[in-house]
């Protein structure tokens, strides 16, 4: 049976598998987020930060991030090169049932997520690989590739893992606050006292590792919401209320201040 589900680009929902391309610059998402889904990130090229609940990886190498269902995760670009990347959308119910050896391709997703280096001759093998997958309608040829593809990246991961670096677990922990919170009240001060540690070691590892001010991020987590309130239908009042800015007026304000436009010049873009 198909299952529904959102890619959280809050216009666009698919059953059970989906390739996407995207390119621009700026990530098109926002915050320390999971989703139910498997995900096979090909990131083809980008100033890019990956964050996992457990690892930081930046760089502008050609890279595989692999993340299960409910794995935080968090990628961030810088805006002076051009973001590029394809991915690999599929539901648990798409493969599971279909493939006896799926237990062993899973383990390429890692407990926590996965960031694999690759060299330019595995980038264009996966990139083609992928476009194919793009293309195919049939599930049974979908399933197909989708098993091939994880044996590639299972052959990867023997020998290409990507050298992470720690992350403070207090900046995971920030990220995961927020996303439980972020439409109340939050105080640098404050979370850096339920975190453990001084407000300025918090504000300066949060902005090395997101790339974005505690305020900034906040922000960002709340208009991504209001978002999805405006496009459902929900007044800019309603929307703002409901996502922690108050008023309209405070809506439009940081709708200005991030995107350089106000909420209707917003959804009437192309921007996800």
């Amino acid at each position: 049976m198909a299952t529904k589900l959102d890619n959280l680009l809050y216009r666009r929902t698919w059953h059970n598998f989906h390739v996407e391309y995207y390119e621009g610059y700026r990530p098109n998402m926002t915050d320390f987020h999971m989703h139910e889904y498997y995900e096979i990130s090909l990131i083809l090229s980008g100033k890019i930060k990956v964050l996992l609940s457990d690892r930081a990886q930046y760089g502008t190498e050609c890279r595989l991030v692999l993340t299960r269902p409910n794995t935080p995760h968090f990628i961030t670009c810088e805006p002076d090169v051009l973001y590029r990347r394809l991915n690999v959308l599929f539901a648990n119910d798409f493969i599971t049932d279909y493939v006896p050896e799926w237990k062993d391709l899973i383990s390429v997703f890692g407990k926590n997520g996965k960031i694999l280096i690759l060299s330019p001759e595995q980038c264009d093998s996966f990139r083609s690989l992928m476009e194919q997958m793009q293309k195919e309608t049939k599930p049974l040829r979908q399933r197909l590739m989708l098993m091939y593809l994880l044996s590639l990246i299972s052959d990867c991961d023997a020998n290409e893992n990507a050298p992470p670096s720690d992350i403070p677990p207090y900046v995971t922990g920030a990220l995961s606050y927020i996303s439980q919170h972020y439409t109340e009240k939050i105080l640098a001060s404050d979370l850096a006292w339920k975190l453990g540690i001084g407000r300025t070691t918090l504000m300066t590892a949060f902005k090395k590792y997101t790339g974005n001010t505690l305020n900034d991020y906040i922000t960002r987590c709340r208009l991504k919401h209001a978002v999805r309130m405006l496009r459902a239908g929900k007044t800019s009042q309603e929307s703002a209320e409901a996502s922690g800015f108050g008023d309209t007026c405070g809506l439009i304000r940081a709708f200005k201040r991030i995107y350089n436009m106000t909420p209707g010049q917003f959804l009437a873009s192309k921007n996800p």
